[in-house]
This record gives C-alpha cells, structure tokens and sequence, in this order.
C-alpha cells in the first residue's frame, strides 16, 4: 500500500531559490539594527545626589545581530558609554535594547554589575500577551509604592517591569533573538 504524496510537500530547487531570496529581502529592509543602552544619570557631587535621571545613549549600528550584541558588550566591559561633555556627570548602565529600522524591538538585556543578561523572547502571541499583564501589574504596583512614598519599591517594581518588556520582541525577530539568546548563554 503506498501513500498518497502531495505535490506541496516538495519544493524544487527554484522555489528554494526563491525563497531564500525573498528572506533576505524582507531582512534587509528591517536594517541596519540600532543598540542603545538606557542608563541612569547622576552628578558626582553629593549635593545633587536627588538629581538622578535616565539617560539613553547610542551605541552604534550594525548590520547582524550578533555583531550588535558585541557591541553592546564590548561598550560595557570597555566603559565606552561616555557622558558628553559634563565631566562630572557619570552614567551607571540599565539596559541594553536593539531595534531595526521599523523602531522594533529585536533583542533587549538587563545590565548587572557590567554584565548583560539577554531577555529571553516571548514563544507566541499568548505568551507576549500574559507578559505585557504582568508588566502593566508591575507597573501599578510601582505607583501605589510611589503614592506610600517608597522609591526604592517602586524603582525595583520598574526594573522588573522593564525586564519583562523586554521579552516583547518582535514576531518577525522571535526565533532570531531566541537563537541568539541560546549561543549568548553558551558562549
């Protein structure tokens, strides 16, 4: 007895051909990736210490996203992220995203101590829905702990906030983030 094979179940080499070539279309128009690290801001002078605020500074474009996480990585470790031109202005780096040139996300990373810890992206649809939930519950959290007058509750609330939006990676980039997520930890 021999089972019936669609004619779909195979593709010929052009339809191959063509295909590979209409991803790389669709990729290179989401190019060049832009990596960013959103830091916080604080003068050295003890003074001004209630003067922190968030900072976000660019760290370049590329073309790969393994060539982006690089330099994300290379910027920490190396201390390249720089103030400007007020000397006594330090920057304390928070997070890392990576966005195409639509502005989507494509991977983002909690900074600890000098290190990024890459966010692992969302599987499906459901999932990114049950994320952005929690994310919202976080953040009304952070409020109510603002409205008690306790920042520090309310500051780690955001981080956690922010960390879990972070998986929110665009569907498009999903399985490439993911991949790249699992070759970062292995490495």
């Amino acid at each position: 007895m021999t089972a019936p094979i669609s004619q779909t179940a195979f593709r010929g080499p052009g339809d191959n051909l063509i295909g590979g070539v209409l991803a790389h279309l669709r990729l290179a128009d989401r190019l060049p990736l832009r990596v960013s690290c959103q830091c916080r801001a604080h003068w050295d002078d003890p003074a001004l210490d209630q003067l922190c605020f968030e900072r976000e500074v660019d760290l370049g474009t590329c073309g790969d996203l393994a060539v982006a996480m690089i330099v994300a990585r290379t910027a920490l470790t190396s201390g390249l992220i720089a103030a400007g031109s007020d000397p006594a202005l330090r920057l304390a780096p928070q997070f890392i995203t990576i966005l195409d040139a639509d502005h989507c996300l494509v991977l983002a990373g909690d900074v600890q101590a000098g290190l990024i810890s890459w966010c692992a992206p969302v599987d499906s649809d459901a999932e990114a829905r049950r994320v952005v939930t929690d994310a919202c519950g976080l953040r009304a959290e952070a409020r109510a702990a603002t409205d008690v007058d306790d920042p520090a509750s309310a500051a780690a609330l955001l981080t956690r906030a922010r960390s879990l939006e972070g998986r929110l990676v665009e569907p498009f980039w999903r399985d490439l983030a993911a991949a790249a997520v699992d070759h970062a930890l292995v490495a």
